[in-house]
């Protein structure tokens, strides 16, 4: 059996909503190494930096705050507390405010001592107030307010504030859920954001600055990981689960956006929001500081919910970040780093590669940007090496017209190489076009590509040849295209497309289709429909699995043990007919590999050769 696909041609084409020109325009400013095992990083009202890290203190390892000016260039202080922290929080003034790590329900709240040497206080909690997972937040006058688990069996949560001595407490309050983050404002109003097990969502709520509650408590998408900010006008931003919402004074919400990114968030004087971001895939960036070859992103939004800049963070790769805001629109920002090369030494010992380093970024009039961002399979906007024939999506600005154009193909006549003004190329070989448009381009890579070699890309628009990029090629770099980036773009045995309402029968037959599963024989020229009779993939064989769900491990002597996948029937895996050459097609049979009632579970395409590749259909299970 062999399927004919429309839809696969439609996503071959498909495009993202990708941004336009830049509105902030983030330059370096410096970036330098940091010490090993930096857990947070904070920012005072003057710029000054907090880095609360891990260091050695008479033979145990403890936490350590360093006091870091703003430039990056001076160790002001460093407090060696001979514990390790949980929590810390910095105040507009400079006032630094830590949790210890006890090991049991004690909750404690130390305050720096401003000369960095030893503690101006220390006071433990409401006893019972708070049992777990404390965090910390402090506001203009030096009072300090902890959130956390009130009750573990219940899942209710706590708000202490400290009196600024640090001899009182001033209120406690409770809130419906597991707090996970708190912030507050200029009033001494408290935001806290966390897990709501009733919802299974998540919540923000705002206390009154004398501690009652009732304000306002909204139900948000946030269930782990939440961060939140305030400005100096109550206006509260809170992200997790890849959700940003913000709210105005009032608690109204304003906007909500869906975003790459890690818990993490700033906001700035003027209310612009930053978020930091690891991104395995494509991501629509305006103003690159880089290259997607760093897999941080940083993300800056206005007041209103719109991109001002997307930029992959020069020298980091795919480790935790930390940001804070300083003066103006300038952001400080820890990352992991990966082949960096800091502007400045600084102050800390050189690192390397998978430690800590800093950055400050400012608008730049002159910010360098990177017109050509990045490249992935077209089929799942993965990042990745490139292989031979595989069909791949450019990102970035600048690229081509703002209005898309589609070109066509016979089997007389290939894919153009040039369209409307816009050619890319491999090492100089002009590449095949399927669509051109100012963020997106989706080209095939050349048949004569070398593996285990770079290749240089270029995109040249109107005769301006954009930044290349430098890719390293692989024989293969598979992807199973989809719908949504979990449901495979799969065509049933009778035609009709699998949906929720188009189920595939147990015993029937399903078509996929992918891309980057390497050479066919014979070889193909760039660009061109495949007609029968039908080359065949080089690189085979291709099988397709499933989790088996009543699994058990073998030991010796045990009879009774069951695989940990089940393999489906493989009727056909090859280059697909009358699509373009480097698009192949899978068709399996369907077994009945899950309890009765359930519909989609996860199904693996694999090889000797090829990454496992995961995707869901629809289908009829128990029958």
């Amino acid at each position: 059996m062999r399927v004919t696909a429309p839809i696969c041609f439609a996503l071959l084409i498909s495009t993202t909503a990708m941004a336009s020109s830049p509105a902030l325009g983030l330059g370096v400013d410096y970036s330098e190494w940091l010490p090993p095992n930096v857990w947070q990083m904070a920012a005072d009202r003057s710029g000054t930096l907090y880095i609360l890290s891990e260091c050695a203190d008479s033979g145990i390892f403890a936490g350590c705050v360093t006091k870091l000016s703003g430039d990056g260039q001076t160790i002001l202080w460093q407090n060696h507390l001979g514990h390790l922290v949980g929590q810390m929080a910095v105040d507009p003034s400079g006032g630094v405010y830590v949790i210890p790590s006890t090991g049991d329900t004690s909750i404690y709240v130390e305050k720096l001592s401003a000369t960095g040497t030893g503690l101006a206080w220390k006071t433990q909690v409401g006893v019972g107030s708070i049992v777990a997972l404390p965090v910390l937040a402090s506001d203009s006058q030096g009072r300090t307010y902890i959130a956390g688990i009130r009750n573990l069996s219940n899942d209710t949560g706590s708000v202490v504030r400290l009196s600024a001595d640090g001899t009182a407490v001033d209120y406690t309050a409770q809130v419906n859920g597991i707090p996970s983050a708190i912030a507050v404002d200029d009033s001494g109003a408290a935001f806290v954001a966390g897990s709501d097990s009733v919802t299974g969502g998540g919540f923000i709520a705002r206390l009154a600055p004398d501690g009652s509650a009732g304000f306002y408590s909204k139900t948000v998408p946030v269930a782990s990981e939440a961060a939140i900010a305030v400005d100096a006008n109550g206006n509260a931003e809170v992200y997790g689960d890849g959700v940003l919402q913000r709210f105005d004074s009032t608690g109204a919400l304003t906007f909500s956006k869906t975003i790459v990114g890690f818990g993490a968030l700033a906001l700035d004087a003027t209310g612009n929001a930053y978020v930091p971001g690891y991104s395995r895939y494509l991501y629509a960036v305006k103003n690159s500081l880089a290259t997607c070859q760093s897999s941080t992103l940083l993300s800056a939004f206005a007041p209103d919910g719109s991109v001002l800049q997307t930029t992959y963070v020069p020298g980091a790769g795919g480790g935790w970040s930390f940001i804070a805001a300083g003066p103006g629109s300038t952001v400080f920002v820890v990352a992991t780093a990966i082949n960096l090369t800091p502007t400045q030494a600084g102050p800390f010992p050189a690192g390397e590669s998978g430690m800590s380093f800093l950055l400050r970024l400012s608008p730049h009039a002159n910010a360098q940007t990177f017109p050509l961002a990045c490249l992935g399979n077209a089929a799942t906007f993965g990042i990745a090496s490139v292989a031979p024939g595989e069909i791949i999506t450019l990102s970035g600005n600048g690229l081509g017209p703002q209005q898309g154009v589609q070109t066509s193909a016979t089997l007389q006549n290939p894919y153009p190489t040039q369209a409307a003004g816009v050619e890319v190329t491999f090492d100089g070989t002009p590449a095949p076009l399927l669509w051109v448009q100012d963020s997106q381009i989706n080209a095939i890579a050349p048949w004569s590509l070398t593996p285990g070699q770079t290749t240089q890309i270029c995109v040249t628009y109107n005769n301006v040849k954009t930044n290349c990029l430098a890719w390293w090629v692989a024989e293969t770099a598979p992807g199973i295209f989809t719908v949504d980036g979990v449901y495979a773009a799969a065509v049933n045995q009778d035609g009709t497309i699998n949906s929720v309402n188009h189920p595939a029968p147990v015993g029937s037959i399903v078509a996929v289709w992918a891309t980057g599963l390497g050479p066919i024989s014979p070889a193909q020229a760039d660009g061109t429909i495949g007609n029968l009779p039908l080359p065949s993939n080089v690189v085979l064989p291709v099988g397709v699995q499933a989790p088996n769900p009543i699994s058990k491990p073998c030991y010796p002597g045990y009879s009774m043990c069951q695989p940990p996948y089940l393999d489906f029937a493989v009727m056909y895996a090859g280059p697909a007919p009358y699509m373009v050459a480097g698009v192949s097609q899978i068709n399996f049979k369907v077994v009945d590999y899950a309890p009765a009632g359930a519909q989609t579970n996860t199904i693996f395409v694999t090889s000797p050769l090829l990454q496992s590749q995961g995707f869901q259909i629809y289908y009829v299970a128990g029958q």
